[in-house]
């Protein structure tokens, strides 16, 4: 017997640029399977560095690269070329290099407001909207007034959006997401899980996406249990380094 919706788990967070790609790769796919109707996606929060500063006090992730991630110039750069490719292949705008690092926590802290008042999709608009805003606007997704802004534009209220960031609500929520994410074996984001029985770990083309859905699809149909399969794409890492 099966249950009603294939349930797709998504370990993500702000900072990592493949995080940003994937969801659009995740997206297209979904635009093109049959069965789109019967996937639910659920956001995890995960943090690549949650000693990051927050409240708009960010700086630029150049310098996060190299100073607290210890990557060299070159090594960074390197990396801005491979996302750049990917991000163009993606069909969006790079502008990583740019880009503010900030504490992500408050923003998961938003997704999580999002999915528990919001309209359906909201917390998913909210994901986008602050990829959004740190991928190609190069803003600090960690202040406030930003974080108020995406929020009011997904439909929440202001009053809702300014109560939980001046409270400790889902910070808990976020604990136990990353907690999970460690118990599963997973430590690199972005992490796509499907029906707990396919992994797609990192920013994975279109067609690979449409490949696992198909075959979580059908297993999920005859209720099949299936070995966890994991394919692994680009990805970061807990510390916050992003592979080239």
């Amino acid at each position: 017997m099966t249950t009603n919706k294939i349930i797709v788990e998504v370990w993500s967070d702000i900072m990592c640029p493949y995080c940003y790609i994937g969801k659009n790769y995740y997206e297209k796919a979904l635009s093109q399977f049959e069965h789109a109707d019967l996937l639910e996606i659920e956001w995890k929060a995960f943090q690549l560095n949650p000693n990051l500063p927050d409240r708009g006090n960010g700086y630029p992730v150049t310098e996060y690269l190299t100073k607290t991630a210890g990557m060299s110039e070159d090594r960074v750069n390197r990396m801005f070329e491979s996302v750049k490719k990917l991000s163009e292949d993606a069909g969006l705008k790079f502008n990583l290099n740019n880009s503010i690092a900030a504490n992500s926590r408050d923003a998961h802290r938003l997704i999580k407001l999002a999915k528990q008042k919001g309209t359906p999709g909201a917390d998913s608009k909210v994901i986008g909207d602050l990829g959004k805003a740190y991928f190609e606007d190069a803003k600090d997704y960690s202040d406030w007034d930003l974080l108020v802004s995406i929020g009011k534009d997904a439909g929440l209220l202001e009053s809702d959006i300014q109560n939980m960031l001046n409270s400790d609500d889902f910070i808990y929520d976020i604990t136990q997401d990353i907690q999970e994410a460690h118990n599963l074996g997973f430590d690199t984001v972005p992490t796509f899980l499907f029906d707990r029985t396919q992994a797609i770990v990192g920013s994975e083309p279109v067609d690979l996406f449409l490949k696992v859905m198909n075959k979580v699809y059908n297993n999920w149909i005859v209720s099949n249990e299936t070995k966890l399969g994991v394919k692994k794409g680009k990805s970061c890492s807990i510390d916050g380094t992003c592979e080239i």
